[in-house]
């Protein structure tokens, strides 16, 4: 394994770690990708906020709250390089930005949605419902596990027919961590005359994100993650030309008014971790993004080679895309339950994984974040096979 002796293993990323002191003590976190985290600075602040509507909700939710809203709003927007002057709905996640652009697009019947075998499975039940609503039908595009940013290309591409209207693509995978090139993917589909939806989860603060220049049809992707923002807030973004088509799943006093106030009128609802997002992101360009970025991915590579070497598995054979602090490692047996096998990692090693059951194999899932240390990945490596 490659030497971690460079200027990212400083001391001062000890002190960061100390920040996230709301993690379990004795547990080693290596699930960022899955749910996120927020160091304490932002939950201070959530909880400031939490405190002004809890000591006057009349005056909270009537006159604070949509400028708050709307502060957060223009942070997120320039966070993740939208046109100038534009706007983001905050949401509640990824699945719900899925949801409301797939609820949104225009299909009728006989259309094709396609997806991908690496999308995340929720989004696939949206893609799933909404063709059924209409008649249109899903089609999935098989994208090799080992495929490079070429091969992907060409999977996707060669499912699209004159039939398919919707295209439904990840930044960055949640099964297989894989990243999409969507920045060749999205002006190709469009090129073909096929709205694209960008499912971007774990993209922000993982990856620099500019929407003017990658200009989707739709896009979404979670602040709790890479963006250090409370659980739970989206970013949702539609280009123009779509807003009036938005709908809210849920039908609240947003029902008649514009893109973004149409999709984030949900009725009374905890909206202080979007309050707090600007925080999340104002941590991440305290410690810098591109240091930040390259500590996380180097470690995620040293806990995937680590992970290799003690389950014997050829580390050529493993992907690992640019930028991504997570990676996949095969375990060497079936599970009719990966929830078993994380259960299991977390209560007799108290490790927690992602164990992602991916067209028949089971992956082991390993996220990289600045509370995270080498000697974590160590612990994992040198216990996994007593799981096995």
């Amino acid at each position: 394994m490659e030497s971690l002796d460079n200027p990212f293993w400083g001391d001062d990323w000890s002190e960061v770690r100390d920040l996230f002191d709301s993690l379990e003590p004795g547990h080693a976190y290596l699930n960022h990708g899955s749910f996120g985290n927020a160091p304490r600075t932002v939950l201070l602040n959530q909880a400031q906020w939490r405190a002004r509507m809890d000591a006057n909700p009349t005056r909270f939710f009537r006159r604070e709250l949509q400028p708050g809203l709307r502060t957060a709003s223009a942070a997120a927007a320039e966070f993740l390089g939208a046109p100038a002057g534009d706007q983001v709905a905050l949401v509640a996640n990824a699945t719900a930005a899925m949801s409301i652009a797939l609820g949104s697009v225009p299909l009728t019947a006989g259309d094709e949605v396609l997806v991908t075998d690496h999308a995340y499975e929720t989004s696939t039940f949206a893609a799933r419902r909404r063709a059924r609503d209409v008649g249109a039908r899903v089609v999935t595009a098989a994208v090799p596990f080992e495929a490079d940013a070429t091969g992907i290309i060409a999977a996707v591409l060669a499912a699209v027919t004159p039939r398919t209207k919707v295209a439904m693509i990840d930044h960055v995978t949640s099964m297989t961590a894989r990243r999409f090139p969507v920045e060749d993917l999205v002006p190709a589909l469009q090129e073909r005359g096929v709205i694209v939806v960008v499912d971007a989860a774990h993209a922000p603060g993982m990856l620099p994100i500019d929407l003017a220049a990658l200009n989707p049809d739709f896009w979404g992707g979670n602040l709790h993650k890479w963006g250090y923002a409370p659980r739970a807030v989206a970013a949702f973004w539609a280009a123009p030309r779509w807003r009036p088509l938005l709908r809210n799943p849920i039908v609240s006093w947003g029902e008649h008014l514009e893109y973004p106030h149409v999709l984030e009128e949900v009725g009374t609802t905890d909206r202080t971790p979007h309050l707090a997002s600007p925080n999340g992101i104002a941590f991440l360009r305290a410690l810098g993004p591109q240091r930040v970025r390259e500590h996380n991915v180097k470690l995620a590579e040293y806990g995937q080679a680590a992970l290799a070497a003690a389950l014997d598995v050829d580390p050529a054979s493993l992907p690992g895309d640019p930028g991504v602090p997570m990676r996949v490692v095969p375990l060497p047996v079936p599970a009719d339950d990966p929830r078993d096998v994380q259960a299991e990692i977390s209560d007799r090693l108290g490790v927690e994984v992602a164990v992602p059951k991916w067209n028949g194999r089971t992956l082991l899932r390993v996220s990289a974040n600045v509370y995270n240390a080498p000697a974590e990945y160590d612990r994992l490596a040198a216990e996994i096979r007593s799981i096995l």
